[in-house]
This record gives structure tokens, C-alpha cells and sequence, in this order.
């Protein structure tokens, strides 16, 4: 399945909240649903971005995510 385009994401009421490394998400995941929040998590080289990072994202030792979420 390709990663919706942000555009999609927010027609579905999701919001971008931020880019992080994969190995923090989980925390960052559990604080969102704690919150009332359902969470989504995708590889950031698979998401819109504003492109200032296109170097790192595109190497191939990338590990940054980007977080989603919406009210419950």
C-alpha cells in the first residue's frame, strides 16, 4: 500500500506533528493516545516533507519517522 499524501492524510482529519527517529515514536505514540489521539507512524522518506531535508531522507540509513494523529 503507497503512504497517502499529506493532502489525503488531512482530508481525513489527520495532522502532521513532527519528524522524529524511529527508535523514539513508540513514547511519543503512547503520550499521543494517552491524550485521546489516534496515532500514525510512516517513514519520513515516504511522506511529504518541505524538502529541506531531502539529503537525509534519502540516504539509505535513514531512520526518521513522522507522527500523525487525530481525535479520537
Amino acid at each position: 500500500m503507497d503512504t497517502p499524501t499529506d493532502k489525503e492524510l488531512g482530508q481525513q482529519g489527520w495532522e502532521k506533528r513532527f519528524s522524529i527517529e524511529k527508535h523514539r515514536a513508540p513514547e511519543y505514540k503512547a503520550n499521543y493516545e494517552e491524550l485521546g489521539f489516534e496515532v500514525l507512524i510512516f517513514p519520513t522518506a515516504d511522506v511529504e516533507t518541505d524538502r529541506t531535508c531531502d539529503e537525509c531522507i534519502q540516504s539509505d540509513n535513514c531512520t526518521l519517522v513522522t507522527i500523525f494523529t487525530r481525535p479520537k
